[in-house]
Order: C-alpha cells, then structure tokens, then sequence
C-alpha cells in the first residue's frame, strides 16, 4: 500500500509573517508544487491552530484531517509523500 497523498489533498498551512520557520514549509510546498490555503494564525487563526494542535506554535499543517507540527517535521513528511 502506497502511504503517499495524492495531490489533490487540501493543505492548510497556518503562518505568520514573522516567522521564519514558516517561510521554510512554504518555500517547500512551492518547490513541490503543492496547492495550499495559508492562514494568518496572527489575524484570524490563533484559535484554531490551539484548537486543532493543543499548542500555539506555527507553522502548522493540515492535510486533510491530519495535524502536522513543527517545520522539519512538516518538510520531512511532504518530502516523503509528495518528492
């Protein structure tokens, strides 16, 4: 069984203009090619990034249902299913 995505999954990310972690994960959904919604957890998406993680950090990932933390982690996993 394959474990990668297709690339018809919808991909949130939840970002910050200061953060340069985030620039990271988009720089990456960009080189992959990757259609994605980004929310500004700074104006509009604070709560849900607590709601969905249990933590404030960001970047934050969503695909699909599935929550992804912490940039190496989120590069490394849509490395892996979508390079």
């Amino acid at each position: 069984m394959d474990a990668t995505l297709p690339k018809t999954a919808q991909i949130k990310l939840y970002t910050g203009n200061y953060c340069p972690y985030c620039r990271v994960v988009t720089r990456e959904l960009e080189r992959l090619g990757l259609d994605y919604e980004a929310v500004n957890a700074d104006l509009d998406g604070r709560d849900e990034v607590i709601r969905l993680s249990g933590q404030r950090a960001i970047p934050m990932l969503t695909i699909d249902n599935e929550v992804l933390v912490d940039s190496s982690h989120i590069v490394r996993e849509l490395r892996r299913r979508y390079a």
